[in-house]
């Protein structure tokens, strides 16, 4: 007769976080939301984590441009209340790791899906007259991918952690060459989150008996 024992420690992370994000594309200049997501240790350190995150844009912004069709130039108001949708996997490297504190550094990457909802008011330049309309469609399916850097620290016991994270990240947002668009080929993202963890830790037994 023969007998086996492995005992195996596996962990799982909740997490809850408020979002900013900043965004080199105008209609999400400065973007409020939230995240939630969900971690798996794959050891002691790395883990493989799933975020859902929903933020917004609702501050004015203005700009001119000329246009192609008459050559005049126009000055716009804006009055957005856009909105942003991701779901995304990441792989994190525990680059440091303590007793109430750590460390992780890793890839990310993510589908996006982008609702532009904007009150638009166009005049153009040196001329009394005044436009007025809205827009309301989805831009989908759209890839990012980024590198994300997250510390934290237990606070109150070894299962519940403060978190914060930084993120840069790329969307490829239009085909290049697009004949008659003019949304960007790429926009630049850098994405922050304040929140909390709670982990859970399972200790997993396999008995072998012959």
């Amino acid at each position: 007769m023969s007998f086996a024992l492995i005992n195996k420690m596996t962990s799982q992370e909740f997490k809850v976080a408020s979002l900013f994000s900043h965004s080199s594309y105008d209609k999400y200049q400065n973007n409020f939301g939230f995240t939630i997501g969900y971690n798996q240790f794959v050891n002691s350190r790395n883990r493989l984590g799933l975020t859902f995150s929903q933020s917004f844009n609702n501050i004015d912004y203005n700009y001119t441009f000329s246009s192609d069709a008459d050559g005049n130039d126009y000055y716009r108001d804006v009055k957005p209340k856009n909105e942003r949708i991701t779901f995304s996997i990441g792989y994190g490297f525990g680059i440091l790791k303590k007793q109430k504190s750590n460390l992780h550094i890793g890839p990310k990457i993510g589908i996006n899906y982008l609702n532009i909802r904007e009150y638009v008011d166009e005049r153009p330049a040196n001329k009394n007259e005044n436009y007025q309309y809205k827009t309301n469609y989805w831009v989908t399916n759209k890839i990012g991918i980024g590198l994300l850097l997250e510390y934290e620290r237990n606070i109150f016991s070894e299962n519940i952690s403060l978190f914060f994270s930084t993120e840069t990240e790329i969307i490829f947002f239009s085909r290049y060459g697009l004949i008659g668009s003019s949304d960007p080929v790429l926009t630049g993202w850098i994405n922050l989150n304040l929140g909390l963890k709670y982990k859970i830790n399972k200790n997993v037994k396999i008995k072998d008996i012959n």
